[in-house]
């Protein structure tokens, strides 16, 4: 169950004078989304994920890919999380979002784990889109958003964003979510996820080479284990 967390779920920075950029309204962010989520079929990117835990005072980087989906057909979402290649082998693992099934191979081992999300799969389909296919009157249905200033990522001038749950039973696992979306831009290159205090727990997670057009082979995110992998309870 730890590393389902990760479902639900190359920093570079450049430093600008600060009359160069103002930040943006979060009303002018939103109204781009609504204008890009109608368009939003598929993405691709690098992934670098810092999990931190505050009891042991442990923080974890992860770097991956990650691949997703929206389908044509009734918008069901199909993505892989790739982390297959880390340094310590016995964190190596491969998650595949499946509909209402959340499916986790470890390739050093050859075995896999499936977990029905049930009920809970139009909530996760939402989570996998939030900044992505997502649109901004979705975005403020389920979060109270505002803008909190200006930062240079990877680069890019950004506009954080701050998403705050407005439902009692996400605001129990969730304190708030924060997204960089870049000027122009309907897709955020960072997330921050914080749970409720006094947890102290958060991740951070940074998208590098965004590709919204990737060439995805038949079903390709439809992930089958390999030949022998084992099923484990």
């Amino acid at each position: 169950m730890k590393h389902l967390l990760t479902a639900c779920c190359f920093l570079f920075s450049l430093v600008f004078p600060a009359a160069v950029w103002s930040a943006e309204s979060a009303a002018d962010i939103l109204e781009r989304m609504d204008q890009a989520a109608p368009g939003f079929q598929a993405m691709s990117a690098n992934v670098r994920m810092t999990t931190y835990v505050s009891v042991i005072s442990d923080k974890t980087v992860e770097d991956g890919t990650l691949l997703m989906q929206r389908l044509k057909k009734n918008g069901t979402v199909r993505a892989i999380l790739d982390f297959s290649h880390q340094k310590e082998a016995s964190a190596n693992r491969l998650i595949a979002f499946l509909g209402n099934i959340i499916r986790i191979y470890y390739p050093n081992a050859n075995t896999y784990q499936d977990y029905d999300v049930g009920k809970n799969s139009d909530a996760l389909n939402q989570f996998l889109l939030l900044g992505f296919g997502s649109s901004g009157k979705e975005l403020a249905q389920g979060y109270d958003i505002s803008a909190a200033g200006t930062e240079t990522l990877g680069g890019q001038d950004t506009t954080k964003l701050v998403l705050v749950p407005k439902t009692a039973s996400v605001k129990e696992k969730l304190a708030k979510i924060e997204m960089w979306i870049p000027a122009n831009s309907a897709y955020p290159i960072q997330q921050e996820f914080y749970e409720p205090p006094p947890s102290g727990n958060y991740r951070i997670v940074t998208y590098s080479e965004m590709n919204l057009k990737p060439a995805i082979k038949g079903k390709q995110l439809d992930f089958k284990p390999p030949a022998g992998a084992t099923k484990s309870s």
